[in-house]
């Protein structure tokens, strides 16, 4: 699964390399938000990485612009923040992110999320190309048409 990370400072190698050494190897790297909306506007990645310093248009500036466009409605988004205000949630759910990370955080936990999107990503996409179809179960029992004795 192809995962784009938005983040201008030596966090991103952070996340990048942690990432890449649990195993997620196709990592793009970006420092802008600006950057990421015109490679988002050329090509589709599975999961969205924001970082907590990007600025000028700001990590949720760039994902209020991503949620306006229709090929990335429905893309995963995990939000890193430093200091995670009610405000900040609030506006990170109502822009449908699939999670928030604070600043600072363990390896073991960022891991631990990013698989657990992608995992759920996964699901969704096998629902979707699944035929549709209905099990339909029935009781069987042994009954005997002749009157016990």
């Amino acid at each position: 699964m192809k995962l784009l990370l938005v983040e201008p400072s030596q966090l991103r190698c952070r996340i990048s390399n942690l990432l890449r050494l649990g195993g997620i190897e196709d990592v793009t790297e970006i420092t802008s938000s600006a950057e990421a909306h015109h490679l988002l506007q050329k090509q589709t990645y599975d999961l969205l990485l924001v970082g907590p310093n990007v600025a000028v248009p700001s990590g949720l500036e760039l994902l209020r612009k991503l949620r306006q466009m229709p090929d990335h409605q429905d893309m995963a988004i995990l939000i890193f923040l430093e200091m995670p205000t009610d405000e900040l949630v609030l506006e990170a759910a109502e822009l449908n992110v699939d999670g928030i990370i604070v600043v600072p955080f363990e390896d073991d936990y960022l891991l631990f999320r990013v698989r657990e999107i992608l995992r759920k990503l996964r699901q969704r996409r096998q629902q979707t190309t699944r035929p549709s179809y209905r099990k339909h179960l029935h009781l069987v029992t042994n009954t005997d048409p002749r009157p016990s004795s």
